[in-house]
């Protein structure tokens, strides 16, 4: 696994950057709060959002921004620009999503967004079941829970273990460089 860098680089986006220096439908790396920051334009709407992938440290930064998403350039994680949700395997967890406000022609990053609660669907089976207990399995129960589905989950599985990260797995693991607890995406208890 490669390491992402912890330097911080590019404006500081608490002190303030003037807007149409960020591209439209274009990303720019910068700072604030001490942390990476993605900030993301689209028209006259400004986002920001972690700038480090949640599966293994990419940088979003470098990836592609479609619609309201980016795309991470290491294994293709999916993240809305408007709350910081992976909305594509591999990634499991949110990056964190902050407040954007605009003062004249500059942008400031002003703070950490709240956690949205969890959707409530409309109507849902009362239970599930799933094929497959992999990544692709673990990552569909997760975004069941996510959009509020709060029934029965089953799922099928051939492997005696938890579901668990393949390329961890297949590149780090066997090679002696990755301990055996980053094998599970999640731990039993989850």
């Amino acid at each position: 696994m490669a390491e992402a860098s912890s330097e911080l680089e590019g404006p500081d986006f608490e002190a303030g950057f003037q807007i149409d220096k960020v591209p439209d439908d274009g990303m720019l790396l910068g700072h604030a709060f001490g942390e990476a920051i993605l900030v993301a334009r689209k028209g006259p709407q400004l986002f920001a959002i972690g700038a480090t992938c949640t599966h293994y440290g990419g940088p979003l930064a470098k990836g592609l921004m479609v619609d309201c998403t980016v795309r991470c350039p290491w294994h293709h994680a999916h993240f809305d620009l408007r709350t910081g949700e992976p909305i594509a395997a591999p990634a499991l967890n949110d990056v964190a999503c902050y407040k954007v406000e605009k003062r004249g022609e500059r942008l400031f990053v002003t703070g950490k967004m709240e956690k949205k609660p969890a959707r409530t669907p409309k109507s849902s089976p009362s239970s599930v079941v799933i094929v497959g207990a992999g990544a692709a399995g673990n990552a569909a129960a997760e975004m069941l829970r996510r959009e509020g589905y709060d029934g029965a989950m089953t799922l099928i599985t051939a492997d005696e273990s938890l579901p668990y990260d393949r390329p961890n797995l297949s590149k780090d693991y066997l090679a002696g460089t990755a301990p055996e607890e980053w094998i599970p995406l999640r731990p039993q208890d989850f």
